[in-house]
């Protein structure tokens, strides 16, 4: 990590620059903790794919249902429980369940006013 303590800008070539003292130690972040971001799984390999629409939109729903049931676990774990849950935790989980059903919600919109405009004769 470079540390830089700054004394001003000076502009010796016509280009801004920060002048200062830096060094250099050789800190790293530590990623052991269990709610750090990690790398994603890598994506699927788009020839392999062997699932038709209406079990990828099944999918989905399941995984906005699963976020709504964990948000919902952990708000009555909070009032039963309030030292064994993280306040961060509770309210990133429903906010995630919210922007989850929020999107699906859209989607479904969009899908049947399409559906309509598709339908209706003109």
């Amino acid at each position: 990590m470079e540390i830089l303590s700054t004394k001003g800008v000076q502009f010796p070539n016509g280009q801004p620059q920060v002048m200062g003292a830096r060094s250099y130690h050789g800190l790293s972040l530590q990623t052991g903790e269990t709610l750090h971001m990690t790398r994603a799984k890598p994506p699927m390999d788009p020839d392999r794919v062997t699932e038709g629409f209406g079990a990828m939109l099944n999918n989905a729903l399941s995984r906005v249902e699963q976020l709504d049931v964990r948000s919902k676990k952990l708000t009555s774990q909070a009032v039963y429980d309030p030292d064994s849950v993280d306040l961060h935790t509770l309210i990133i989980a429903g906010e995630k369940s919210r922007f989850a059903l929020n999107l699906t919600k859209t989607v479904a919109d969009g899908l049947i006013r399409s559906y309509k405009e598709l339908t209706t004769p003109r």
